[in-house]
Parts: C-alpha cells; sequence; structure tokens
C-alpha cells in the first residue's frame, strides 16, 4: 500500500497527511474487531465468521478497485 501513496496523491489531488488517513482508519478497524470477535465467534461459529469477513473484505477491495471519492475509499 506504502508504495500506491504518490499515484493516490495525484489520483486524488491531496496530500500525504489526507492519505494517512487509510492507515489510521485501518488501525482503528483491528482495534474495533479485536472487541468484537469473540462475540461474533461465539454467535455465528468459526467456519461463518471467516465467510463473513472474507465477503466483507471482497466488498471493500470493490469499493477500492472502482476509484470512488477518497472518503469512500477510507471507508473500504
Amino acid at each position: 500500500m506504502g508504495a500506491l501513496i504518490p499515484y493516490m496523491e495525484s489520483d486524488y489531488h491531496i496530500g500525504y497527511a489526507v492519505v494517512s488517513l487509510i492507515f489510521v482508519t485501518q488501525a482503528v478497524g483491528f482495534i474495533t474487531t479485536s472487541f468484537v470477535v469473540d462475540t461474533v465467534l461465539a454467535k455465528i461459529g468459526r467456519a461463518r465468521t471467516l465467510m463473513l469477513s472474507e465477503i466483507i473484505f471482497a466488498a471493500s477491495c470493490v469499493m477500492i478497485v472502482c476509484t470512488p471519492p477518497f472518503p469512500v475509499v477510507i471507508v473500504g
């Protein structure tokens, strides 16, 4: 991802500080998930949790590949 920063800056016409929001939101997502994952595992089981995580990951990749506005990239 780090190698793509110059291209994202030029495509979206934003600075390095704004692009760094991607990394900040990634960290927030990992921290949030660490609090929720045990509850999800207990409710739907390991296999379904893995399937759900792959579906969410695929959806976020599709959002990013479609070159949406930058706030959508941050959410993805």
